[in-house]
């Protein structure tokens, strides 16, 4: 039975009144309840704290724009925020941390129930999903790999993920933790099988290049599944776009494309020319000429004094030694004129600026192709939803099993929004496109909601004896409406205490 908090007259002070965020505590309290999340969480621990209201106050946490258990634990230690945020529960530091550990245990079993109970309430759910990933920071001098000698802030050593997106409906489905040194093809030779359990025969699956493995996309065919993907321009290819121009197709916004279909298997290759993606290609290769341009001073001392230090890495090995007798050195530019700059812009951004290559497992029209794929932003969308909206961070966590568990935690965050988002009805707005003024369906993003339910708050002031007054604040017309979605949400029930309560 969950410890109850008493207040006495003398405690009305200013120092006792808190103000929490409302409409952020009812979207996750509201969502775990429509999801059974805490009858699925609490059955992973006995004792203590239920591991449902462990969760589901990092999840407000998060979603209020913290990151660092730390403050979770502070922020929950008045007598005042415990009966509010945690159900009368000390929850502390370590709690919290053995919370995470639990997640990455049954991070399997949690993503399984998460997929189950989504088809539950959307028995319609179309299954074409989106796959990208990002990384994620890795922090503190206490880290597993750090002890073992790595270092922290750059790339290959941060965690990576792969996250899937359904494509119609934006909901998250899955996700996975990555070693920060892996490239995206074993990643994505890791994650795509065990997605391919989870989806309806026939389903199309939308990568980036990180899914072009040849033995990937043949797994992916013999699954019964559909796949379009970017793949790396071969020599056929640019043979293709310099002797068969009459083959191109003019599509829109500057966008060229020739199409190439295999009748054995009906793989189809679309090369696409894009008037956009040449312009900025070229001037990011100028940036690049530029910057070697600006080079002079080591050019100069190297034409003037030529040393092999400054040009080639000799690594040094007590096996051997590496004698290099002469060489010599061929100026092809030079950097000290405009136009030789110019003819280095043009090396740099090479031939096939401007083009790219998609790969489809069944032939679409080109404009269809490229319209699918381009709504790739969705799942950019989500990732940076993840990092920004959700604050994902090991919330400074050292051990792999808390990283991961953090993950999962992020996931469970991020869906809430998701499942709120998807529940809303679009408004009607106007938007230019192509120079046409169309009409279009449009909802607020998760970064809008987020900030509205944020900023939706109920303050707590204790009165005489056991009566505390809440003053709500900041109601906007966007969370009156959240609002009345989430009162749908009523009806499922939960388990608490060995009694059966009602929502």
């Amino acid at each position: 039975m969950a410890k109850q908090t008493t207040f006495k007259a003398a405690d009305a002070m200013a120092g006792w009144n808190i103000s929490l965020s409302f409409g952020i505590m009812e979207l996750v309290r509201k969502g775990f309840r429509r999801l059974h999340l805490y009858d699925f969480l609490n059955g992973f621990k006995e004792k203590g704290v239920p591991l449902g209201y462990v969760v589901e106050l990092m999840c407000i946490h998060q979603l209020s724009g913290g990151a660092y258990m730390n403050k979770c634990e502070t922020d929950s230690s008045s007598p005042l925020a415990r009966e509010e945020l945690c159900h009368g529960y000390v929850i502390s530091r370590k709690t919290m941390e053995r919370a995470l550990d639990l997640l990455d245990t049954y991070f399997e079993d949690t993503i399984s129930f998460l997929w189950g109970r989504l088809k539950g309430i959307y028995p319609d759910l179309d299954t074409d999903v989106y796959v990208d990933g990002s990384h994620i920071v890795r922090y503190g001098s206490k880290g597993e790999n750090t002890a073992a000698g790595e270092g922290g802030g750059t790339i290959q050593l941060q965690d990576q993920f792969v996250v899937a997106q359904l494509a119609k409906s934006g909901l998250p489905i899955s996700i996975e933790l990555y070693p920060g040194n892996w490239n995206d093809p074993p990643q994505y030779q890791d994650f795509i099988p065990q997605l391919m359990f989870m989806l309806k025969e026939g389903s199309r699956i939308i990568m980036d290049a990180g899914g072009s493995d040849k033995a990937l996309l043949d797994e992916i065919k013999e699954s019964d599944m559909r796949y379009r993907t970017r793949v790396k321009m071969n020599k056929s290819d640019e043979q293709m776009i310099d002797e068969c121009p009459d083959r191109m197709q003019y599509l829109d916004r500057g966008m060229i494309v020739i199409a190439h279909r295999f009748e054995s298997s009906g793989k189809t290759n679309y090369l696409f020319f894009s008037a956009d993606r040449y312009v900025m290609g070229q001037a990011a290769a100028e940036r690049r000429a530029a910057k070697l341009a600006q080079q002079m001073t080591d050019a100069r001392d190297i034409m003037k004094e030529p040393k092999i230090g400054k040009l080639v890495t000799v690594k040094r090995n007590p096996f051997y030694d590496v004698m290099i007798k002469s060489f010599e050195i061929q100026m092809k530019l030079n950097p000290w004129l405009d136009g030789d700059i110019l003819l280095a812009a043009k090396e740099e951004a090479g031939d096939r600026c401007g083009w790219f290559k998609l790969q489809s497992s069944e032939w679409m029209e080109p404009s269809e192709a490229l319209d699918i794929y381009r709504h790739r932003v969705g799942i950019e969308h989500l990732i940076s939803s993840i990092k920004s909206v959700v604050n994902l961070k090991p919330l400074r966590v050292w051990s792999r099993s808390s990283v991961r568990g953090s993950l999962m935690l992020a996931l469970i965050a991020q869906l809430q929004i998701s499942v709120l988002r998807y529940d809303m009805e679009p408004d009607i707005i106007e938007k230019m496109v192509d120079g046409k003024r169309t009409r279009i369906e449009h909802k607020p993003s998760a970064k809008t909601i987020i900030e509205n339910l944020i900023h939706w708050t109920v303050t707590l002031i204790p009165r005489d004896g056991w009566n505390i007054e809440r003053i709500f604040s900041n109601e906007t017309d966007l969370t009156r409406e959240i609002s009345e979605i989430l009162k749908r949400y009523r009806g499922c029930f939960y388990r608490h205490s060995a009694r059966l309560w009602r929502i």
